[in-house]
């Protein structure tokens, strides 16, 4: 401590004090722009909440499952998208690879049920239904990848 050229009053009011007040803003300069993403997100979740709403009213109400799941998977979704606006960069990230892996799964589960359903007269009723899903999954997947934020350049 006795090599620095200011006598040691100066050294105190010079540190920063541990009780000072950080601006709100400044946690939030090292995430990215979420709104792309949460709109994605969102976007995604109410599309999956109204195939399952499309998907029991085709059935007559009897195949409530399908209500329930899309409304299940839209909320998951929607959580997601609300994680990646919190402000915080671990949030973010955890809503982004979250909202990812669901896509991801949902794309293969819509697209498994579609193949098993294919030519099966039984489910003839749910293959369109089943295409839309894995459609809509694949394409918001698409639309995260296309919104994924740009990496900055090392000097």
């Amino acid at each position: 401590r006795g090599d620095s050229v200011l006598p040691a009053a100066a050294r105190r009011r010079s540190a920063p004090s541990r009780f000072a007040r950080r601006h709100p803003l400044a946690a939030m300069a090292d995430v990215p722009n979420a709104a792309p993403v949460a709109c994605v997100l969102a976007g995604h979740g109410l599309f999956l909440l109204g195939c399952g709403w499309y998907g029991a009213k085709i059935s007559g109400w009897t195949a409530m499952h399908s209500l329930y799941a899309g409304a299940g998977g839209g909320a998951a979704l929607g959580v997601c998208g609300l994680l990646t606006v919190g402000g915080k960069s671990k949030l973010y990230m955890i809503g982004v690879h979250v909202g990812l892996l669901l896509q991801l799964a949902f794309s293969a589960v819509f697209g498994l049920q579609a193949w098993r359903s294919y030519g099966v007269p039984a489910k003839a009723d749910r293959f369109p239904l089943f295409v839309v899903m894995c459609g809509g999954s694949v394409l918001a997947l698409g639309l995260m990848r296309a919104f994924k934020p740009k990496a900055k350049e090392k000097k």
